[in-house]
Formats: C-alpha cells, sequence, structure tokens
C-alpha cells in the first residue's frame, strides 16, 4: 500500500498527534498510558475505545475495530490510504514530491547509513568507555558524578578517547568513507585533513522514540582549552543531519514514554536527567543544549498530561523558565514549576537532600502562572502604593494572556489580597489589557461523521487443521510479546516459522517482525499496519497485536509456553480429525516430543537480553 517511504510516512505521523485529531471530535479521558472514549464506529455507554499515543493506535475492546494512525483518518474522514496520507501531511505543513509520490531513495539510503553509524559509533564509544585503559579518563567522570554501571549501561554511555581518528578509522573498518562519516557528523574536515568530532569527551547518545540514535552530545574532560589555545565548547552536540535536528528532539525520551507517570519533568542538561533517572524517577527528559523549542514542547505534550520544569534557580535559569511556560502554554500545555532551593540543580540537590526531597520538591511545584506572579511580586514593596500599581499592571499583564476564566478569577482574587486593591480594580485592568492582547483562537467544527460497522474477524483456517479459538489467541499473544523484543523476535522464528501461523495476516506480521530483528530494529507498528490498509477485517485483525496490554513476569517462559499451546493444539485438532491409526500414532509421537521439546526450551533458552546497546 506504501507510495511514500517509510521515513517520509514516519515524519508525517511524528508531526502530527491522533491524540489531538481524535481530541477535536470525541471525549478522550486518559487511563494508565492509553486515553479512552466511547468508540465512534459502534453505540456504547461504557468506553472500550483505546488511543496508544505512544505507538499512534486506536483499538476498540467492544467491536474490534483497530488500526493505525493514517486507518483512523481513513475511517473517520472516509478517504483512501493516499487521500488520508495528504490530509495529515498538510495538517502538518508537510509536502509530499510531486514526482511520483515517493521520496528521494537516496535521502532514504542516506538516512539508513546514517543511522548504521550512529549505532556502530554508540557501541564504540561505550566499549572504549569500558576499556581498562583506553576508557579511564571517561569512567574516572562517571565515577566522581557518582553514576552506576547500571546507569551508564541504561543510558548507553561511553567515551570518545583524546585521538585524532579512533572512531574514523573503526568505521572505516566497516565500510563507510570519509565524506559519508562527516556526513553522519561524526567527523569533520579541517586544512584538509578529516578527523574525529568528538574527542576526549564523555558521551551521551541521543535516542529517538523510536529507538534510533539519531546523534550525540558530549562533554570535554579536564581543560577545554586546546594546545594551540582554541577554546573548546564544554558541551558539544551532532550537527544538524538528515536524521538530526536538535529543535525537534529531546534527551532520554525514549526511556521517559514509557513511564507510569502522568507528567514529565524537563531539565536543562543530561547529567541532571541521568541522576534523576538514577534516582528512580524516569519521566525526566531535557532540551539539547538550546532553550527549548515549540516542536520540543508539542512532543513533550504527547507524552505528559503537564510538564514540570526543573531548571536552576539563578538569574538565568529563571528566565529560560519563563521562556519554557511560554513556549509550552502556546503549544496548548500547561506547566509548572519545580523550586530547586538550597542546590543549583537536580543532581545537588539529590545528593543534599535524597530522593524524598526531590519527590517533595515536585509535590510542591507552583502552577507556571503563581511562579510569574511570584517572580514579578520580588520586584515591588507591596507595602509602597506605587509599588502595587506597578505589581496590579503587569500581573494583570500576566492573566490577560491566559484563556481559563476559572484560573483567571482565582488569581484576581489573589492579586487583590496581596495588595488590598479591590477585585473590581484588579478586573478592570484586566479586561482593559486582554481586549487589547487577546489571542483569538479557531474553533475547530466538524460535520457528523457517517459511522460504518465493522466486520467481524474473518480467520482464515489452514485446509489441514481445524483453528480454535485457543490458538488464534496464543497466536495474537505471541506476536505480541515478539513486537517488544527484537531478541524474543528472533528467539520466535527459531522454533516457529511465519508460514505455521493460522492465518494470512499473522504470517504477513510474522515475516515482517523478523526483518526488522534481524535489522536489529524494533517494530514499528504504525509502518506495518500500512501493509493492510483497504481491507477493515486485516487492520483490525493486525492492529489487536500490537494492541495487546498485557505484562509477563517472565515472557521468555510465556514465548515458549505459548508456542507449545499453539503447536499442541494443531496436533490434537489433526489427530481428531485423522482416521488413519498409522497417521494418529505419528501425531501422538510428534506432540510427545513436543512436550519434551518444551522441557528443552526453558531450560536451555536462559539468554540474557540482548536490547540494550
Amino acid at each position: 500500500m506504501a507510495f511514500i517511504s517509510d521515513d517520509l510516512y514516519n515524519d508525517i505521523c511524528m508531526a502530527n498527534d491522533i491524540v489531538d485529531y481524535a481530541s477535536s471530535f470525541m471525549s478522550l479521558k486518559k487511563s494508565g498510558k492509553s486515553y479512552m472514549a466511547c468508540c465512534p464506529f459502534h453505540n456504547e455507554k461504557t468506553p472500550s475505545f483505546h488511543i496508544d499515543r505512544d505507538k499512534q493506535l486506536f483499538h476498540c475492546f467492544g467491536c474490534g475495530a483497530s488500526g493505525n494512525f493514517v486507518q483512523f483518518v481513513m475511517r473517520m474522514e472516509g478517504l483512501d490510504y493516499r487521500d488520508a496520507i495528504r490530509f495529515l501531511a498538510d495538517r502538518a505543513g508537510i509536502t509530499i514530491p510531486e514526482n511520483g509520490i515517493r521520496q528521494s531513495t537516496k535521502l532514504t539510503q542516506r538516512k539508513d547509513a546514517i543511522y548504521e553509524m550512529n549505532k556502530i559509533a554508540a557501541r564504540f564509544f561505550f566499549d572504549t568507555l569500558m576499556d581498562p585503559e583506553k576508557g579511564r579518563m571517561g569512567r574516572k567522570y562517571f565515577n566522581e558524578r557518582k553514576l552506576s554501571r547500571k546507569t551508564i549501561i541504561k543510558f548507553g554511555l561511553g567515551y570518545a578517547s583524546d585521538s585524532y581518528d579512533a572512531l574514523l578509522k573503526h568505521l572505516k573498518s566497516k565500510g563507510y568513507n570519509e565524506s559519508q562519516i562527516v556526513d553522519a557528523g561524526l567527523a569533520v574536515t579541517r586544512r584538509n585533513n578529516t578527523v574525529d568530532k568528538f574527542r576526549n569527551r564523555v558521551m551521551f547518545p541521543i535516542i529517538n522514540v523510536r529507538g534510533k540514535v539519531i546523534g550525540f552530545g558530549g562533554r570535554v574532560l579536564g581543560s577545554n582549552t586546546a594546545p594551540d589555545g582554541f577554546k573548546l565548547a564544554k558541551y558539544l552536540n551532532t550537527p544538524e543531519t538528515p536524521v538530526f535536528d536538535k529543535g525537534s528532539n529531546l534527551f532520554a525520551l525514549n526511556l521517559a514514554k514509557n513511564s507510569n507517570a502522568s507528567d514529565l519533568i524537563l531539565c536543562e542538561g543530561y547529567m541532571d536527567v541521568i541522576t534523576v533517572h538514577q534516582a528512580g524517577i524516569d519521566n525526566v527528559v531535557a532540551t539539547l543544549g538550546t532553550a527549548i523549542t515549540d516542536p520540543q514542547a508539542k512532543l513533550m505534550l504527547r507524552y505528559g498530561r503537564e510538564i514540570l520544569i526543573c531548571y536552576d534557580m539563578d538569574e538565568a535559569g529563571t528566565k529560560a523558565a519563563l521562556r519554557a511556560i511560554d513556549i509550552i502554554s502556546g503549544a496548548g500545555g500547561r506547566s509548572r514549576v519545580i523550586r530547586i532551593k538550597g542546590a543549583k540543580d537536580p543532581d545537588e540537590f539529590i545528593t543534599k537532600y535524597g530522593v524524598a526531597g526531590f519527590k517533595k520538591a515536585i509535590e510542591l511545584a507552583v502552577p507556571s502562572t503563581e511562579f510569574r506572579l511570584s517572580l514579578i511580586k520580588g520586584k515591588y514593596d507591596l507595602n509602597d502604593t506605587d509599588g502595587k500599581i506597578r505589581f496590579v499592571d503587569e500581573a494583570a499583564q500576566i492573566l490577560s494572556t491566559i484563556d481559563n476564566p476559572v484560573e483567571v478569577e482565582a488569581y484576581i482574587k489573589k492579586t487583590a489580597s496581596d495588595t488590598g486593591i479591590s477585585e473590581q480594580s484588579v478586573f478592570g485592568k484586566y479586561t482593559e489589557l486582554r481586549s487589547k492582547n487577546r489571542r483569538r483562537s479557531s474553533i475547530r467544527t466538524r460535520e457528523a461523521f457517517k459511522r460504518r460497522e465493522v466486520s467481524k474477524i474473518n480467520r482464515e483456517k489452514l485446509p489441514e487443521e481445524r483453528v480454535t479459538d485457543t490458538v488464534i489467541e496464543a497466536e495474537k499473544r505471541l506476536l505480541s510479546i515478539m513486537s517488544q523484543s527484537k531478541r524474543l523476535c528472533l528467539k520466535a522464528n527459531r522454533i516457529m516459522k511465519p508460514e505455521e501461523y493460522s492465518n494470512k495476516v499473522y504470517a504477513a506480521l510474522a515475516r515482517r517482525m523478523a526483518e526488522y530483528a534481524e535489522r536489529g530494529e524494533q517494530p514499528d507498528a504504525s509502518v506495518i499496519l500500512n501493509e493492510f490498509s483497504g481491507v477493515p477485517e486485516d487492520e483490525n485483525t493486525a492492529a489487536a497485536v500490537f494492541f495487546n496490554t498485557e505484562v509477563y513476569a517472565n515472557t521468555d517462559k510465556t514465548l515458549f509456553d505459548l508456542i507449545y499451546t499453539i503447536k499442541q493444539n494443531k496436533l490434537d485438532a489433526m489427530i481428531n480429525a485423522s482416521e488413519d491409526p498409522g497417521e494418529i500414532a505419528e501425531l501422538i509421537d510428534e506432540k510427545n516430543h513436543l512436550t519434551k521439546e518444551r522441557l528443552d526450551w526453558n531450560r536451555d533458552e536462559k539468554e540474557t537480553d540482548g536490547d540494550a546497546l
């Protein structure tokens, strides 16, 4: 079904938000990591329709309607696949090339090469850090920052040695040329010599929400003055490349998006994020060495109901917090400010007051409006008449930018109480400024949508056996586990081949997941589901696999148990269907052998999960 590249498709979907789209015509309520509502495809009083914001999927546990973002738009807007893609592209302001409507193959290949070089570089920096001699300086820095080995592995931290061409030589040995390595931002050319971009720096891989290494941040060790007197940047990021835009990505969002917390904490630096994660608080991200941008705010609001700003409380940090408040508000979000008192940053605060102290600071985070008003209040003497007037003027200016009338009323009352000036007078100043500065926001309306009945899932039966509901359910759960782990996907495919699945949809899913796993990538549900667009029954069957929310205490054991259940049930069906005594005896022998195999799987397959860097 694809008529554009996977990269362009992902860019279009990432620039949109399925929850934002759905919220414009249905009432959504957050429930854990999902959003719930009454299904738009069948009549119901109790909500059974779920949206997964992270995977950009929808699923109704009532009628079975299911699919990805594009398929949701197709159903709701009555569009075919291509027009649904164009609809989302227009919505995001992205132009689809006209020459065959396919993204340049060269650009796709260029991006793939950069992703692979970044992956190799991340492993190289990590291995250098762990090398007893080469990584000594890097380990010393992380030890001083009290990072555990577990944390270093979790973030894939590394070290770039003080060598001009260590990484360059390594990447060349993997078949890449100097031009490609420079294109990836991993090397630079100076005075006709190509050298490593990062030298004598501890390295922080930047990983996107799809689990791909898109770039690096590096902190210089020791003096930041080079032998020739040239001042080195303390922190250095990968330059802009076809896969890396520092204004559109966030550090550690790949980890924070899996947090059970409903809010995100925004810090200033990589080490702030890592220290807070190590303390057991995992809903923390940071910008990439620059002030927060609108795309970053929108990206955070996909995964957090509210953004908690945790910046240094010095003058620069306060200004940055105020800017962040404005950007987040402009993106349609709410924010609060965590006040770090008695320490310069979260790292020092946790060292002084412990995790409990930091959690308390989170609980006491002040709403952004209260934070802004408190800063103004500190500028004026409210015992002085002129001070009161100036404070009310500035407070009213802030309130005039707020659209929530309840919030405005609450702070008008508080301002009046703080100054002794009547609420009527404060409200009068507010309305005067509001009329001048009012930001007119357009209200989106939609026509009523035609509802389509969703057909029941068509289960294609293999000709030689009767497929039971038990087998179908086990295959679905098995594929769901495979979709979440490259290691388990490869393991399952060694035991049960795609052609062994009971229907063409599950067979196709197993085959595509294996392709991703063999490339060392997580299966991209949204991209895979495009292959089933246009056939609602297949869309529903495939999407339900990715929407399975079950959590297993031991995924390896569950994997083997499911495969055993599938194979055993199929053998039972074949035994019951056969009238040949010889064939029945062979099938029984095969069943006994399967039982022995199951014991071998559970005993021998105790490998370490290879998903980490």
